[in-house]
């Protein structure tokens, strides 16, 4: 897992509301909830689904963050 900004060489960056509802829904420890859920065998699609986050969203953290993911 990369341990960086998510605003670092980001075009387009997450905008505040996309920030606010990511840690609303994921917590202050966003990256390692969500490689917990894909530990747990879950998609991007199943993890969007529970968190009530578009699955793309879920893409989009979980491959800059470096998230092996689940087909």
């Amino acid at each position: 897992m990369k341990d960086c900004s998510l605003f670092e060489d980001r075009s387009p960056a997450l905008t505040m509301e996309d920030t606010y509802r990511i840690l609303e829904a994921l917590g202050p420890m966003s990256a390692e909830v969500l490689t917990a859920m894909v530990d747990y065998g879950l998609s991007d699609t199943e993890i969007g689904r529970y968190y009530n986050l578009p699955h793309e969203m879920i893409t989009t953290l979980r491959e800059y963050w470096g998230i092996d993911g689940n087909p």
